[in-house]
């Protein structure tokens, strides 16, 4: 998807404030929750500003998202004084990638319930119910890093 002239701006400019704050995050980690926001901000600009339709870009926007902000906590300990533990060096790769598959799924499910969200019922509120709860769930692991 590319910004029309009118989103260009917006665009780049949330953009490269999110990249420079993500470098950032890896020496002042208090900075990884607006540099998430801020590359976010990029696509809601590019959403606002051009208005094209909600499709599964969305979600590749979001699995991108949580797996650079695991990256960046990542890189923060490797950077840190202690040793990483033995056999960790696979096993986090592995738990980024589930993190960013579920988040991949989770936002496809978020964006068919908001699909579905034009037809009108109790089941569909239930289902949007659960994916919320969902997302809450996912969030809360997702703060917690693999063993704590």
């Amino acid at each position: 998807m590319a910004a029309s002239s009118d989103a260009v701006g917006a665009v780049i400019g949330l953009g490269l404030v999110g990249a420079a704050l993500t470098g950032a995050a890896v020496v002042v980690p208090v900075v990884l929750g607006p540099a998430l926001a801020a590359l976010g901000g990029a696509y809601v600009a590019l959403l606002l500003i051009d208005e094209p339709p909600l499709d599964t870009r969305a979600a590749g926007v979001a699995m991108a998202l949580v797996v650079v902000g695991e990256l960046v906590g990542w890189a923060r300990e490797l950077a840190g004084a202690t040793r990483d533990e033995p056999g960790n060096a696979w096993r986090r790769p592995v738990w980024i990638a589930g993190m960013g598959m579920g988040a991949l799924g989770l936002a496809w499910g978020v964006l068919a319930v908001a699909d579905l969200a034009r037809v009108q019922g109790l089941a569909i509120e239930a289902v949007g119910a659960v994916a919320a709860l969902a997302a809450l769930l996912v969030a809360r692991r997702g703060l917690a890093p693999p063993g704590a």
